[in-house]
């Protein structure tokens, strides 16, 4: 017989369902993860309400599974003509490891002197590397996963929303929608789907064995995109794969909110709102000081240094006709610069991560 915690579990992962639905309809980017954390967060944050009742949390493995899932279909983006470009963007490329201090610099020292955080919470809540790496990593370090959940997920959410409409004023070009675009125009077939998931159980446990940062993602991203860029494998990414991915990943992070108070969701909004204008300015910096030094227009370089993440910010990238392999290979260099430097400078100041 079902308890009643479990009912509610599954009342949770319902409005996660329905939140990614309603995301899809508006156009919303990377919808079944941004809807899921809204529909499951939303659901979590009404039942506790005024209450001591909290949600059954997702297992671990159903989560890290995910990730690595999701991981393996972010590297499968690249391609050998990824290499073929390498040389046209190392200006801006090393760029890029200057422009990650900086703005993880400036966000956190907003985050701890505005918003008052704990220097935990401020680090990884201000890290411009991803939702998933910096939750995982700040998880594993004792900071506050439902602060974290909600720095990034604002960060996000304004970061992709704001830039088409940044398009727009300055350029008066409407951006279409993000949502109902691929990385990959060819079809999939069941080897592509054995690909993805054998790759993802293998990139898990080299993660686990090399000890990377955020390695449930890192390995698997890191195995394919050696695979994809050598050509010893060309995997298309099945769309209902990476929704599930999402789907699950969101009502993962959207149980998070368990526990956590209106006051503490309006305070992430406002300092979201305050490190992403930061975070965007610096990277229109960035691009306007970049352009006469690499073959690349002021649109591409500040979509490559907008801190918005590598597929969101892809297909951004597509729905404005520039290089998505341009765009993808700079987000992979922050991606990257921020789970190993930010992983390893958090270990400097707040020691080993703590044993759960």
């Amino acid at each position: 017989m079902i308890g009643p915690v479990h009912v509610n579990t599954i009342w949770m992962f319902l409005a996660g369902l329905i939140g990614g639905f309603i995301a899809m309809a508006i156009g919303a980017p990377l919808p079944f993860m941004l809807g899921g954390i809204l529909g499951a967060g939303g659901f979590v944050l009404w039942y506790e309400h005024g209450t001591e009742r909290r949600i059954n949390k997702m297992h671990p493995m159903i989560r890290f599974s995910a990730v690595a899932v999701v991981g393996t279909m972010i590297g499968a983006t690249f391609s050998p003509e990824l290499v073929n470009q390498l040389g046209s963007y190392w200006i801006s490329g090393l760029a890029v490891l200057i422009f990650m201090p900086l703005a993880h610099v400036g966000s956190y020292q907003i985050m701890r002197r505005v918003g008052k955080y704990a220097p935990r919470d401020a680090y990884f809540g201000a890290m411009p590397g991803g939702l998933i790496e910096a939750v995982l990593m700040g998880e594993k370090m004792g900071a506050d996963v439902r602060v974290l959940t909600v720095q990034h997920f604002v960060r996000i959410i304004v970061v992709v929303m704001s830039v088409p409409f940044l398009f727009l004023i300055i350029t008066g070009e409407v951006v279409g929608s993000a949502s109902g675009m691929v990385l990959s125009a060819h079809a999939y077939d069941v080897w592509d789907i054995l690909a993805i998931f054998a790759i993802a159980a293998v990139g898990m446990q080299v993660g686990r064995l090399l000890r990377v940062p955020a390695g449930h993602m890192m390995g698997p991203l890191l195995i394919c995109m050696v695979l994809q860029t050598t050509g010893v494998t060309e995997i298309n990414d099945p769309p209902w794969l990476l929704k599930a991915g999402q789907y699950i990943l969101g009502v993962g992070l959207g149980a998070q909110f368990s526990g956590l108070s209106r006051a503490m969701l309006v305070k992430g909004m406002g300092m979201g709102l305050l490190t992403v204008a930061y975070m965007l300015s610096l990277s229109f910096g960035f691009a306007y000081l970049l352009r006469p030094l690499v073959h690349a227009d002021l649109s591409a370089l500040f979509i490559s240094f907008a801190p918005g993440g590598v597929t969101e910010m892809s297909l951004i990238a597509l729905s404005l006709n520039l290089s998505p392999v341009a765009v993808a290979l700079h987000h992979l260099v922050r991606i990257v610069a921020a789970v190993w430097i930010g992983g390893r400078f958090a270990t400097y100041m707040f020691g080993a991560p703590e044993k759960r």
